[in-house]
Formats: C-alpha cells, structure tokens, sequence
C-alpha cells in the first residue's frame, strides 16, 4: 500500500480553496432528506457577513448551541424569525453530551417550523432565509435598509455560533444514475475511465487469499495488551467472513462474533437515533431515522432492484483494516444512509458521544479500556458556503478538536471533485492544534501517482491508496443487472461478468473513501509496533497523545506551521 505526507511548504497547490462543489443533486434526494442547493446568485445576503458559494443544507434545521437554545435566546430569536413566518423549536442534546463539560455546548440541532399566527400567509421554512433573518437583526439592519426602536438586536457573536446543517456525501465513486448530474461524481470527463461498463465503480472480484492472520483475543487481555480500535462512521456492515459479521437466520441484521475484526455498539447507535427522532418529532420532515448499525436498505426501489449507490462502504473500508492490522479492532457506528447521504447534525452527536467515551476510558480514578478509541475514519464531507470565521463557530470542528486533544486521531477523506476548494471535515487539517493534527488524505492511483479525481490543495497533507482498490464486500448481495452475455447448455452455464453479484465477498472500487481508512490503518500499526515502548494500557491523556504523535511521526509525518 502506498501512503506519504506531504512535507510541510511543499504543497502544489497555487488556488487553494478554488474550483467547484457540489452545485447539484437530483431532486428525487434533495426531497428525501429536505435538503436544498445554495447557489448565491439567487440568495439574500446579510449586511456586513460574507458572501456565500454553493453548499447543500437541510431546510428545516439549523445548528446552535444548546446554550442559546434556552431562554431568554430562543425568545429574542423567534421574535426575529416570526417576521419571515418562521419559529426555532428547541431539541436537547444527547445526555452523554450535555454532562460533558467540554462538549455541553457543542452545537446540535434546533428545528425551524411555520410560526403560527391567524391570517397569516403560507410560508416556505427554508433555513438560509432564517439565518439571514438573524444575522441581519445581529448587523442592525433589516435587511432594507431600515431599523426602529422596536427591532430586536442580537448578539453577533451568538448569531456567529448558529450555522446550517449540512448534507454531507460519500467521498467515493459511483457513476451511479442516483446522482447522475452531480459535478462530483458525472461532470468530469475524466472520471468515466475509473467506472466499469454498467457505470459503476463498484466490480466484483476473486481474491486468491485466505482472512490475514489475526492473533488469539488472549494476547490482547490486560495487564498485556490490549488491541487498538477505530472506530468507523459511515453506512454500517454487512456478512463477510473476514471481519466476524454474519446473518441472523430467520431474523432481521446480522450478528458479530467475540473478538471478531468489527463491533457494534448499540447504545451509541441507540443515543444518535432518539436524538434524530426527537429532531423528527419536532417537526424536522425527510430525517432519515437509522435505527441499527446495519448496512440497509440494498436497493432504493424492490420494483427496478439497482443497488444502492453506497451499500457495502462501510463493509469495503472495514476490510481494509482486516488487510492493513488484521490485530486491530473496527468499531462500526452506522450514520450514512446508503444512498450516499450524512446528516451533519448525526455526525457531530455520533463524534461527541465517542469524545465522552473517550473521556470516560482515560477516566484517572477509575480507566476504562475496553471504551478506549485511538483513531476515527471519517470517508464523506462536504463544501462549506463560507470559510470566514467557519473553524471557530462549526460545531463539528468542535468536537473533533477535543478529539484530537484527548489523543484520538482523526482522519478524512479529501473528496473526489478534482478541486482545491475545501472539502470538509477534510480541510480541517488547515487549522492549527495543540496536540494532533487532523490528518486530510488524498487519493493515489496504483502506480503512486495522483488520482485524476482526489480533491489536493494545501489543505491535503497525506496521500494513500485510493484507486482500483480491492477490499471485503458483502458476501448477501446481488442486485438486478444481468450478465451482458449468457450461454446455456443443458444444466451449464457460461455468461460475462455479473456487474452486481457480490457472493464472491470481495470488489474493486475508487474514492479517497478509501485513502483514508488506508493511512488510519498505517497509523493503528505503527501503535502496534510502538506498543512495547509505549505500552497501549497507559490512557492517560498525555500518554495517548504521545502514543498518537510517535505513530504519526513513523509513518511519515513531520509537524508544520499552518497558516489557517
């Protein structure tokens, strides 16, 4: 596997932050999850806040600091939005967050709703229209130019803390009809040449090799050792023999064996779904509930049988672990949905529950091992409308930032727009830390040369595998295409390639979807080949960030001055 950094000041990147986004979606997925496109030739801005570029949002939800979700802010915010017919209905934080105190006012999701009045006309909750509402109170300005004493004036720095939730997608290549339209994935001429013939980069293959070799729970058992862990956000797992995940006969999911190479844990799955549906309930329509950490559903529509665009990614990336440190340990937490799609609100919940379990492993009067997280993959993201001011007020840098304090390494895929404009949670990895990097990965085709469809820019500081990748996929899947050719003879049959049947367990696919997992991998290796020096029991916050930059350091990776 081929993995580097890129040394610190030797970027290629002359526009960073320059090329397109995503500036469409189908709107049969727009619909499904009450999402929109913000294009800023057609959007009001605020007086005095920065002009925005393409993004996609969620209409019906903003984030904001639970603090603000009380009174006396949720009152002077309402009396701001009821002039554009709209309301803000609070909705609590997950419990694990709110008793964190460094995660109490992480920012969550606040549902917008009709304000309800008598004669009032209909109106469109769209939540770029609501955050300009405030942000115009927050400026003094209406909007129009006028302003009386009976105005509500807001605080600019809490308005500052109130952002959209974006929709994030799948940092890997489809070519799937799904998001036919999509500039990501079908406007760029150069992406068809990683698709096979039925327009998928998803192929099945045989692989001639037996599960790599993965040592007995035994030599893992404190006081000894224990097995480091990444956990894994993105569309869950299904059957594979390698990774210990296997079908429940006669009942719905699956089952993962003792000590196999993938876990589940079920009460975070459980605390980001009641969080989701309390959002859903308090009328945030098209949420898209994941209630089990399984890889469903395997087509959008049972009648046509096309699979969906992102089934078996979570399954694909978990085998790159099983191939990289088949010793180490995949903690799979299901928030994408399998038509390619992340709720930011899910993700920033799911990120700050493993943050509290973090800090209740490294616990000093009582240490948890077994809650324990050394690394986070995350394989999607999303282009922001504004980069000014953003890595202070995003609650979702927020969160990974007290991860990577704690000494949890977190690691993003750069996306597939063959752009430099910042790919988030990604571009992240620009803004300075005390203590770990986020680490942004690109993606290399075979040879080592850079994939013709990795996102680069300054903002990417390492490069792996990415391109024509052949990893686990699972063994119960076979969609509605058909072989191009068949030939029957009596009870024989010859045919082509079936560009969808993946009982055969494995598949070649392309997206820094896969360069990220590839070098977190690198990095839960290099703890294990540095575990005799610095022993993995030791949870300390400092032992652990001190594990976690010896690691870095010897897989490649040199600290650099940034430059925001």
């Amino acid at each position: 596997m081929k993995c580097y950094f890129v040394p610190p000041g030797k970027s290629s990147a002359h526009h960073d932050d320059s090329g397109p986004g995503i500036e469409t979606l189908p709107s049969s997925l727009l619909d499904r999850y009450g999402a929109r496109v913000l294009h800023p030739t057609a959007v009001p801005v605020a007086d005095g806040w920065p002009a925005p570029r393409s993004t996609v949002y969620r209409a019906r939800t903003l984030l904001v600091p639970p603090s603000l979700q009380k009174q006396p802010f949720i009152g002077q915010f309402n009396a701001v939005l009821d002039q554009v017919g709209m309301h803000l209905v609070p909705v609590p934080p997950p419990r694990q967050l709110a008793d964190d105190q460094e995660l109490a006012d992480v920012p969550t999701v606040a549902v917008l709703v009709p304000a309800r009045a008598q004669g009032r006309a209909p109106v469109v909750v769209d939540a770029w229209t609501a955050l300009t509402a405030l942000r115009n109170a927050a400026s003094g300005d209406k909007g129009d130019g006028r302003q009386s004493a009976d105005d509500v004036i807001l605080d600019k720095d809490d308005v500052r803390q109130i952002t959209l939730e974006h929709l994030l997608v799948g940092a890997m290549i489809t070519g799937s009809p799904e998001i036919d339209g999509n500039p990501e994935i079908d406007g760029n001429p150069v992406i068809p040449g990683y698709l096979s013939a039925s327009g998928d980069s998803r192929i099945p293959v045989e692989v001639y090799a037996d599960a790599p070799y993965r040592l007995p729970a035994g030599r893992f058992e404190p006081p000894r050792q224990r097995r480091p862990v990444v956990a894994v956000l993105d569309t869950g797992v299904r059957a594979h023999p390698w990774l210990g995940v296997t079908a429940r006969p006669g009942h719905y999911g699956y089952h993962t064996t003792a000590d196999g190479s993938v876990q589940v844990d079920r009460a975070l799955q459980h605390a980001i779904y009641v969080h989701a549906r309390a959002a859903a309930a308090a009328g945030d329509h098209g949420r898209g509930l994941i209630r089990d950490p399984w890889d469903t559903p395997v087509t959008p529509d049972p009648l046509v049988g096309e699979l969906n665009v992102a089934l078996g990614h979570g399954t694909f990336i978990s085998g790159i672990f099983r191939q990289v440190v088949p010793d180490a340990t995949v903690l799979s937490i299901r928030i994408m949905h399998s038509d390619d799609i992340v709720n930011e609100g899910e993700l920033i919940v799911a990120l700050g529950l493993l943050a509290a379990r973090v800090a209740e492993a490294q616990d000093p009067a009582d240490p948890k091992p077994w809650l324990m997280i050394d690394a986070i993959s995350l394989s999607f993201g999303y282009y922001n409308e504004s980069g000014a001011d953003f890595a202070y007020s995003s609650g979702l840098w927020q969160v990974i930032s007290r991860l990577l304090d704690r000494g949890v390494l977190v690691v993003a895929a750069a996306g597939n727009n063959s752009s430099r404009r910042r790919f988030y949670p990604a571009a992240f990895a620009a803004r300075p830390t005390d203590t770990l990097p986020l680490v942004s990965v690109g993606a290399l085709n075979p040879n080592g040369t850079r994939a013709i469809f990795s996102d680069d820019g300054t903002w990417v500081i390492a490069w792996a595998s990415g391109a024509s990748v052949v990893s686990t996929f699972p063994v119960d899947v076979n969609g509605s295409l058909r072989p191009v050719q068949e030939e029957r003879d009596g009870a024989r049959t010859r045919e082509s390639l079936d560009p969808d049947d993946y009982h055969g367990g494995f598949a070649s696919w392309n997206g820094t979807s896969f360069s990220a997992p590839a070098l977190a991998a690198r990095f839960l290796k290099a703890l294990l080949d540095g575990a005799p020096v610095l022993s993995l029991l030791d949870l300390s916050r400092a032992a652990t960030v001190k594990r976690a930059l010896y690691a870095l350091r010897h897989i490649g990776w040199q600290e650099a001055d940034h430059d925001g």
